[in-house]
């Protein structure tokens, strides 16, 4: 069992980005932190992220052919399985952080996260996607 804890965003898109391409380089890995996340990481906490995964076994290095000096890191068969897993583990959390935010409408049962419309019917606060379907409700429970 590894002792790695991915406990920050920093980590977490490390790991997407180090399965989302044949091989990166910690330059990269730090260029596309700032880019896509506005985040800055030191190299120092990148390569010692990535050094932690090589002695893992979860990556290894690969040849650069454009530079002797930078190294690239591909994932492991056994890093594949790791990161799979931090995705599953991080999933289901997601999936239940905003399933317990969801509403269902009352008409049609399609999920509703926000932006919703309510309406008080026998005094009692409704949930629906649109009003149509608060009007298609209201018409078939009275025509009962």
């Amino acid at each position: 069992m590894s002792d790695i804890k991915i406990q920050n965003l920093t980590k977490f898109y490390t790991l997407t980005l180090l399965k989302s391409k044949k091989s990166v380089t910690g330059y990269y890995i730090i260029k596309r932190l700032e880019s896509d996340l506005g985040k800055t990481a030191s190299p120092t906490y990148i390569y010692d992220f990535l050094n932690k995964l090589q002695s893992e076994g979860y990556i290894e290095h690969t040849p650069n052919p454009k530079s002797k000096k930078s190294k690239g890191f591909q994932l492991t068969s056994s890093g594949k399985q790791f990161i799979d897993n931090i995705f599953k583990r991080f999933g289901n959390l997601i999936e239940a952080a905003i399933e317990s935010k969801l509403k269902i409408c009352a008409s049609c049962g399609v999920k509703l996260y926000e932006d919703f419309h309510v309406e008080t019917i026998g005094g009692k606060e409704m949930n629906f996607c649109c009003k149509h379907c608060a009007k298609a409700y209201i018409n078939s429970h009275h025509e009962k």
